[in-house]
């Protein structure tokens, strides 16, 4: 028996446990841009029964440090506003020089020299990448991550690994912020 008999006799008894006609086709993943709107979130109104009241009343205590907080300071400082910033209507943010993040804020405040480290950093904050044409293409954002508001960061937590592979970019489902 050759090679080629051999593995499809074996083949063969494998298939009869599974209908043969049965076909497995699987949908891309895409990012899902579901939205809320924290903007007009109230901290004062939170009660001890609600999950977000330990971020804001003794919760974890790096919050005030975390990614996140961090680079809220850099956007809210208008020194590197030259390199990354708000978009004008404050839900996003977006880097305008690459090059001078990654020679002058990255390590600077995390102490690294790579801008693939700074993206995966993003990306385990759940930090999303707008792709729709306009004037929000290539900006990131995060709805607790607003201009003005940096005590929302508090909300914000690491996102657990799915170990899935990327996600295919969904420029329909993106949020519109000028609407």
């Amino acid at each position: 028996m050759s090679d080629v008999e051999e593995r499809s006799s074996s083949s063969s008894s494998v298939s009869s446990q599974q209908p043969a006609n049965e076909v497995t086709i699987r949908m891309p993943r895409r990012v899902d841009h579901t939205y809320h709107d924290y903007a007009n979130y109230r901290v004062d109104l939170l009660r001890p029964s609600d999950p977000d009241y330990t971020a804001f009343h003794g919760g974890n205590r790096k919050s005030a440090n975390n990614f996140p907080a961090k680079l809220h300071s850099i956007l809210s400082n208008s020194e590197y506003g030259h390199i990354i910033r708000w978009m004008p209507h404050g839900r996003a943010w977006k880097i305008l020089n690459k090059d001078l993040m990654v020679s002058e804020v990255i390590p600077k405040y995390w102490g690294q020299t790579k801008y693939e480290s700074f993206s995966r950093q993003l990306s385990g904050w759940g930090f999303k990448r707008l792709h729709q044409a306009g004037p929000d293409f290539r900006a990131y954002y995060h709805e607790c991550f607003l201009r003005g508001l940096p005590f929302l960061t508090k909300l914000m937590k690491r996102v657990a690994a799915t170990n899935q592979g990327k996600l295919l970019p969904h420029p329909d489902g993106e949020p519109n912020f000028y609407s």
